[in-house]
């Protein structure tokens, strides 16, 4: 009689928080929406992506269009966080506008899909949501403006001069996203910059 070999010890299980687990949710959607296509992606596709159940995925979504929703609201919510953590930084201005504008741009383009999946479903709320996001990042550039550059010499109106690079950029980057090619990030970041930078310095002739 043979001697069997002593039984392997079991893995221990990893416990979760909730957060954790709802982060490997919406890493997961977002890699399968972008993989797949979301019109063509299940729950399954998702949760196998997130290494979950079913029923885990339940907890906290009720449906693939929930988890969209989340996922923009976080993208939308990021832009507010990124300009309030680079205004704060106390840099030159010039060079805090330039790396805001980068970091902007660089997040857009990364969630391209994630945008183009919303955008194209005409969803009311999502595109309210992102309105309002839109507002308070040009509000907290003419409040940063105003307290940094100086618009008598630059014969500018702060106001105006960042409601302007603002849309322009914005703008830019929906019709590049739109038409589904490649973009050049650090072509369209140099343009942006550039444009920025010459609005806010340029004098009166």
């Amino acid at each position: 009689m043979t001697a069997t070999s002593a039984a392997e010890p079991r893995r221990k299980r990893v416990t979760k928080s909730q957060q954790d687990r709802m982060s490997d949710i919406l890493r997961a959607g977002d890699e399968v929406f972008r993989e797949i296509g979301f019109q063509d992606a299940t729950i399954e596709h998702i949760t196998r992506a997130a290494g979950i159940a079913k029923g885990t995925f339940y907890l906290y979504f009720t449906s693939k269009d929930h988890l969209l929703a989340a996922l923009w609201e976080r993208y939308v919510d990021a832009f507010v966080q990124t300009t309030e953590e680079v205004l704060g930084q106390e840099l030159g201005w010039q060079e805090s506008i330039d790396q805001l504008l980068g970091a902007l741009i660089e997040h857009a383009v990364r969630h391209a899909e994630l945008h183009r999946i919303v955008y194209s479903s005409a969803n009311a709320k999502a595109l309210e949501l992102c309105k309002r996001s839109n507002q308070r990042v040009i509000e907290l550039m003419i409040g940063f403006v105003l307290a940094n550059v100086d618009a008598t010499e630059a014969d500018i109106d702060p106001e105006l001069a960042c409601r302007m690079i603002y849309h322009a950029a914005d703008g830019l980057l929906d019709d590049l996203i739109g038409r589904r090619t490649e973009i050049d990030l650090a072509h369209v970041t140099r343009c942006v910059v550039r444009m920025a930078n010459l609005t806010l310095t340029s004098r009166a002739h």
